[in-house]
């Protein structure tokens, strides 16, 4: 029994060198993203192992065996290795919706962020396959011949595990409902490839897309009811806009320490006194000091996101409406309902980088209603630089004079929505920057260490993306000076937020002193913590001494869903809120944030991804808070289920958009 023992190890050792080696490489993968050794829920990565062992088994020859493991286990590497570059560039895991980004995946790369542990864990263990596999292949026994049963019970093996492999999904799965997200709150999974691994995600994610994402319409007089059953309430600034302009200025990666100094929240980010950042960057003060300030911004989100979140106030789960629903009506949208009530308006939108990323040059115009959209394609064709060629970032100041006649036409009111991209990851050295570098120098700002020096990388970053800020300053400044010239600044709204921190080489964790994924920060929620300011009109109401002085810095926690009814309020438009995951930032409630892209909620005292797995929470977040906290996320949850309906079946198009805008202009009647 002992002799047939050993015979056995021997005569299958590479199934079980298989087996070691791809269990360390899915573990240091595991690792490096989630940080623990271990896989919660391994069913459907072993049912995977299994298939595969199965295939080895029914090989009878030593040398088939050993290719057939290598080829596995590079596939392996690879994938993981793929995943992890997503994970450490995004911070997101893989789900079935990526699927339509992979046109854009290498658009927005730099320089790839190779994790240095795992490719040498796992370029160690391939080795050691290659090394020790085809060294004993000629010391142990062959495979016994096939015969008709072995292989009948082979193929009945592989059947059984791909059979349970769907059952593991249908378990994992069952309670899943697009229509009712609701149950997100209550959930108990860990939302990380600690929970299911990398390739039993990525195999669960397939699953969950190809079987469990199909949305539900339902009752359609209760979806009616409850599109209309709520309406916004008016602030005491409801309307001190009326008839205003609206620019909205998307700051990628737009950070508070872009231009601000502050030793207790950014730690890594300017010394210098805020005298001398004044000279660097003179806009974003101007904006800073005639805006009103949200004080506890925050956004966790993608720039596509993002920028719809602003532009229409929700955003469906599992879905991305600029490839999932590029010809829906979304009847919330800022350019829709503004031409609802005046069709004159011009609405028109513009982005620093090509056409087709996010499939933007479909979706704005026909999803959302602008005019137009305009991108660097069109710009260079006008005469704009263009850096894009040579992997820089084009400069955001000169998409402004480039395109400035159609962002700010005198001749009617408009709606002008600029998404930026000067301050877009990574953080290499941009020979179009020299001149910000050279100022930067000439004050001693921001200055480089050695090479040598343990910190070097993380200031090269910081010296760029502060660079990069100064030409967002000039940006701002030539928005400024247009307005101005044209005589539309007393009648225009400029927004400015940050779409996300900036995540691109760890740039805002490290000035903030702030690791991501270790929640025992005290000021955790602080790491998505970004500008938001609205300047309306000239800022004199809410500067000092104005109507509205103590509006002017607004302290609650807000997000980037809060944008759009906030502009509502000041352009004094009732609006049916059921519609809008936000609420104005001059009304006394707050939002509770949902991130479509990261699965997880968020306000500045608790950062969760249900409330089973509450991964942060501040001291002072005590049981009334979190009862509060638990009533308005229930809340935007069945929002959030009401909008997939919505956007599923496309089903405020055609006469039900008619009657939404008939509906509208009778409430603001």
């Amino acid at each position: 029994m002992k002799q047939k023992i050993i015979n056995v190890l021997k005569t299958n050792y590479l199934i079980f060198a298989f087996w070691a080696v791809s269990l360390v490489i899915e573990l240091t993968a595991v690792t490096v993203t989630g940080g623990k050794f271990f896989i919660r829920k391994p069913y459907i990565y072993l049912s995977i192992m299994l298939v595969f062992t199965a295939v080895m088994y029914s090989i009878k020859n030593q040398n088939g065996r050993f290719w057939f493991a290598f080829a596995l286990l590079a596939f392996q590497f690879a994938v993981d290795l793929v995943f992890i570059i997503i994970y450490e560039m995004t911070d997101t895991i893989f789900d079935f919706s990526m699927l339509n980004l992979r046109k854009d995946g290498m658009a927005i790369i730099e320089s790839l962020p190779i994790n240095f542990v795992y490719v040498l864990v796992s370029g160690i263990l391939l080795s050691a396959y290659v090394l020790f596999g085809r060294y004993f292949i000629k010391k142990v026994p062959k495979p016994p011949k096939p015969t008709k049963l072995p292989l009948a019970l082979t193929a009945a093996a592989m059947a059984c595990t791909l059979a349970l492999h769907g059952v593991f999904a249908y378990v994992s799965h069952r309670n899943y409902d697009p229509s009712n997200t609701v149950t997100k709150l209550m959930r108990t999974d860990t939302s990380s490839y600690s929970d299911k691994g990398v390739l039993g995600n990525f195999i669960d994610e397939l699953y969950k897309g190809a079987f469990f994402s199909k949305v539900k319409l339902g009752d359609t007089n209760e979806l009616d009811d409850f599109i209309y059953s709520q309406v916004s309430p008016q602030t005491e600034l409801f309307g001190v806009a009326k008839g205003y302009n609206v620019v909205t200025v998307l700051g990628e990666s737009f950070e508070w320490f872009s231009f601000l100094t502050d030793a207790q929240k950014f730690p890594g980010g300017f010394d210098a006194s805020e005298e001398t950042l004044r000279k660097l960057y003179p806009n974003l003060y101007e904006l800073y000091d005639s805006s009103v300030v949200m004080n506890n911004f925050h956004a966790r989100e993608k720039t596509d996101i993002s920028e719809n979140l602003s532009i229409i106030g929700a955003y469906p789960t599992d879905k991305f409406t600029n490839y999932d629903y590029p010809k829906n009506t979304v009847v919330t949208s800022l350019a829709r309902t503004l031409k609802a009530f005046d069709s004159s308006i011009a609405a028109n939108s513009f982005h620093n980088g090509t056409a087709s990323f996010y499939n933007r040059n479909e979706y704005l115009t026909r999803g959302l209603g602008f005019d137009s959209f305009t991108a660097a394609d069109q710009m260079t064709q006008a005469g704009m630089p263009d850096y894009l060629w040579n992997g820089e970032r084009n400069l955001d100041s000169d998409m402004v004079k480039t395109c400035a006649d159609e962002m700010f036409p005198t001749d009617r009111r408009f709606y002008t929505y600029i998404t930026t991209i000067t301050q877009h990851g990574q953080y290499e050295p941009r020979e179009n920057l020299k001149k910000y570098y050279d100022k930067l120098d000439e004050y001693g700002i921001a200055t480089l260490p050695d090479e040598r020096d343990k910190d070097y990388n993380i200031r090269k970053a910081f010296h760029t993306y502060v660079a990069a800020a100064m030409e967002l300053d000039a940006a701002i400044g030539e928005i400024n000076s247009e307005l101005n010239e044209r005589g539309l600044a007393d009648k225009t709204i400029l927004v400015l937020f940050g779409d996300h921190n900036a995540y691109y080489s760890s740039l805002s964790s490290e000035i903030k002193g702030i690791t991501d994924g270790k929640y025992d920060s005290e000021n955790y929620t602080d790491l998505y913590r970004v500008p938001l300011m609205i300047r309306v009109g000239n800022g004199n109401d809410f500067k000092e001494g104005g109507k509205y002085e103590e509006r002017r810095t607004i302290n609650k926690f807000t997000c980037t869903a809060d944008i759009l009814p906030t502009l509502y309020d000041l352009l004094g438009i009732k609006t049916y809120s059921n519609l809008l995951y936000g609420h104005s930032v001059f009304d006394e409630t707050e939002s509770v944030l949902y991130s479509r892209a990261y699965d997880v909620f968020l306000t500045d005292k608790v950062y969760f991804s249900s409330l089973n797995k509450i991964r942060y929470k501040a001291a002072d977040a005590d049981e009334t808070y979190m009862n509060q906290v638990e009533k308005e996320a229930t809340l935007l949850m069945q929002k959030v289920s009401h909008t997939n309906r919505i956007f599923y079946y496309d089903y405020l198009s055609g006469k039900k958009a008619d009657e939404y805008y008939e509906k509208l202009k009778l409430l603001n009647s």
